[in-house]
């Protein structure tokens, strides 16, 4: 029988708050014996924030001055890809621990399960999304001379709407469990994501949900949506909140890393 995911449904938080929330979270899996259900988390981003992969450099891959006059925050998330400003969008994080049902494959099997999930969401809105298939994605992670921007192409698993790519993830895996986070793009700025990042993005490789569907879905909508795939594919949802320990985590996360420059210009953890 299948076990509801634990369902946090936030506002708007900051990049760094957001990060960490995500982090704390997945150390409660890493942490636990008996691993709880998998969590499903959605969320939004105030300030908009440009966030770098993990072991992305952070030079060339943002226009610091520009970011600065725009007040947009800069933030380096746990997991590995490219640079995403995050604005207009609808961000999911689905936390779990591996070798437990619906999680128990290999790597490709988590991405192409949580996509299958996505993708029927993005049907229930009226857009015909479709997984990448492994054979004819682009790779998940890049080098230092690699593209810096991480809708520039769709790797395995990932979501198109006629070959344009329209949510991006990331996934980390660690002592069990696994993390893996992406944006579900609302409304695109290539301009303005080509000046944050500081080289031209490329608007012919990915798409939005205004384009795709005509209008601009809102946050709710969108929820409803994605809550009601995961009941169809994943077995269902059930509302919940942060326990007071990832609370806790998540605060001193947001203070002593992803709030630091050590952390987001230079991928150095924090001491202890």
């Amino acid at each position: 029988m299948s076990v509801p995911f634990r369902l946090l449904l936030d506002g708007s938080l900051d990049g760094a708050f957001n990060m960490a929330v995500d982090e704390a979270v997945l150390g409660s899996y890493a942490a636990s014996p008996s691993p709880p259900a998998p969590t499903l988390r959605l969320y939004s981003w105030s300030p908009p924030a440009v966030s770098l992969g993990r072991r992305q450099p952070a030079a060339g891959a943002h226009d610091a001055a520009y970011l600065r006059a725009e007040g947009i925050d800069l933030v380096r998330r746990p997991t590995g890809g490219r640079a995403v400003l995050h604005e207009y969008e609808r961000t999911y994080a689905v936390i779990g621990s591996l070798g437990c049902p619906p999680f128990d494959g290999g790597v490709l099997d988590t991405y192409r399960r949580i996509s299958a999930a996505l993708v029927e969401a993005l049907r229930l809105l009226g857009v015909a999304a479709e997984g990448e298939e492994p054979a004819r994605a682009g790779p998940r992670d890049v080098g230092p001379l690699g593209p810096p921007v991480c809708f520039d192409r769709a790797g395995a698993h990932e979501i198109t709407v006629r070959g344009r790519k329209l949510v991006g993830s990331a996934q980390l895996r660690r002592h069990g469990a696994f993390l893996q986070h992406g944006s579900l793009l609302l409304r695109a700025d290539p301009e303005r994501l080509s000046r944050a990042i500081g080289v031209p993005a490329d608007a012919s490789r990915f798409v939005d949900l205004k384009a795709a569907l005509g209008r601009a879905p809102d946050v709710s909508e969108i929820d409803a949506a994605i809550v009601e795939a995961f009941a169809r594919t994943l077995g269902g949802t059930s509302p919940g909140s942060l326990t007071p320990a990832e609370a806790a985590r998540a605060a001193s996360l947001s203070a002593s890393k992803y709030s630091t420059d050590a952390w987001n210009l230079e991928g150095r953890e924090p001491a202890g």
